[in-house]
């Protein structure tokens, strides 16, 4: 790391660089802050960094973990990245967030279930950066964000022509966008024509992303108002961002 950010410094100078360096720069101490935060309370591993989320309460339906581990959760883009995830041991970091938002928020299942099992596909894997970002994600930090993604908005954001859901998902190949979107809403004509069988996990997802969105914020905010997790943020903060 240290001749990474020598080797930066190196070039700062070079002209029409500078933004991507800047860019860069930040990365490499994102980075190092991430690591230095889990060597310093190493035990984020086995627990939330906030204490208070111990006693957040999560259904870990083992059908629909298997689901989401298989790629079969009905939802296109969901499958689609863990697909790739299984067989190429990559995918971009937004991807990466969603799939963690649609285990822990969507699919109600404890974030201990999913974070062993995406480090060990991921090629990249890091410690100190893999436990902090799950966590954040997972929404049980209680200073950061709660971030709730939605599978098919991402969808038509990140793979609007439906190429990257064509390749991972073969049994849609054939449906195009903005139908390959929401497969579910398709009629029986058009499953029949897009050869699609009843029993799909693209006719019948795992939940349904509505009320699993509307349960989730009112799960994930109502416990982030509690006394014991603002007063555990507290000491998160003065720990890890404003250190006396």
């Amino acid at each position: 790391m240290r001749e990474v950010y020598q080797a930066l410094l190196s070039h700062w100078n070079v002209k029409g660089f500078r933004r991507s360096l800047i860019a860069l720069s930040s990365r490499l101490h994102w980075h190092c802050h991430f690591i230095q935060k889990f060597e310093s309370e190493a035990e984020m591993e086995f627990r939330p960094v906030n204490r208070a989320y111990e006693h957040l309460k999560y259904d870990n339906d083992p059908t629909k973990l298997d689901a989401w581990k298989r790629g079969n959760t009905g939802y296109p883009l969901v499958d689609a990245c863990m697909r790739c995830l299984n067989a190429t041991g990559y995918i971009n970091f937004r991807m990466r967030a969603m799939l963690v938002s649609f285990l822990t928020h969507h699919l109600n299942i404890h974030w201990e279930h999913g974070v062993k099992h995406l480090a060990r596909l991921f090629l990249d894997f890091e410690p100190g950066i893999h436990y902090p970002q799950f966590q954040m994600q997972a929404g049980v930090t209680g200073t950061n964000t709660i971030r709730i993604y939605n599978p098919t908005k991402q969808a038509i954001e990140h793979d609007p022509d439906g190429y990257f859901i064509h390749l991972w998902i073969p049994e849609l190949a054939s449906v195009p966008p903005p139908l390959l979107f929401e497969p579910w809403k398709l009629t029986g004509l058009e499953a029949q024509m897009y050869q699609l069988p009843e029993d799909s996990p693209y006719l019948n997802p795992v939940i349904d992303l509505d009320e699993s969105s509307k349960s989730a914020r009112e799960r994930l905010w109502g416990f982030k108002r509690r006394l014991d997790v603002k007063q555990e943020s507290k000491r998160i903060l003065a720990r890890h961002v404003r250190p006396d």
